[in-house]
């Protein structure tokens, strides 16, 4: 989901979200990457691997209804895996 910024009647600042479709395929948070995470007070939740060219470094994605913030990438040849957390209303 990408974010915009454009202003309103009054001239204010305000994000737009913007969705957009790509497949990825989903992974499991392994233990290791969950230890880490729990330490700088992230509860990672998911794994998404996509194409690298597709990501144009989003904070947040939404799957199945549920949105993700996006804590950390990992590029590796033409993938990319973005490492997630559930948003909770408020944040």
């Amino acid at each position: 989901m990408s974010i915009e910024n454009i202003k309103d009647d009054l001239m204010q600042d305000i994000e737009v979200e913007t969705p957009r479709e790509v497949f990825a395929e989903k992974r499991s948070i392994s233990q290791q990457e969950f230890f880490n995470a729990g330490q700088t007070d992230i509860k990672p939740t998911k794994c998404f691997v996509i194409y690298a060219h597709e990501y144009n470094d989003e904070r947040f994605l939404i799957f199945e209804n549920k949105k993700y913030s996006v804590y950390r990438t990992y590029e590796k040849d033409e993938d990319i895996e973005l490492y997630c957390e559930v948003r909770t209303s408020g944040n």
